[in-house]
């Protein structure tokens, strides 16, 4: 590594310019200190203005991306009740999905699966038994 040319500076002058910097470092922390409290003061002001806390960048509304199935909830639901004749329950039907490979987010996955039953004409319950079951011919 190369020396740096220039003026030779004694130690005592090398202190002297340390001690300048010290004491510039030491009036900017007093003079950040000061101003930081007149904005938290003024956000004080806005605030009871306002009647809200102000937004801090915080984040709304989705985590992430939702994940993508080859087949719709619908379709894998009736190709699994297709295969039982006898039905399932809601639980083993939700379970029976997961286990296929489709991929959810939802914290409630079992009402999801509920709401696709619910709503699809070619799904019916059977109340006796509490299994939900195929019945062909309805779409």
């Amino acid at each position: 590594m190369a020396r740096r040319k220039g003026p030779d500076l004694s130690v005592a002058e090398l202190e002297s310019l340390l001690a300048q910097q010290k004491s510039r470092v030491t009036h900017l922390g007093k003079k950040r200190a000061e101003l930081q409290a007149e904005l938290d003061s003024v956000e004080k002001q806005l605030q009871s203005l306002q009647g809200s806390t102000p937004r801090t960048g915080k984040k709304t509304g989705r985590r992430g991306k939702r994940p993508k199935n080859a087949q719709s909830l619908a379709s894998v639901v009736t190709g699994i009740l297709e295969k039982s004749p006898k039905g399932l329950s809601l639980d083993d039907l939700t379970t029976q999905v997961v286990k296929s490979g489709y991929r959810t987010k939802a914290k409630s996955f079992s009402n999801v699966v509920y709401q696709c039953v619910y709503n699809s004409k070619a799904i019916r319950r059977d109340k006796k038994s509490g299994t939900y079951r195929l019945y062909p011919g309805k779409g």
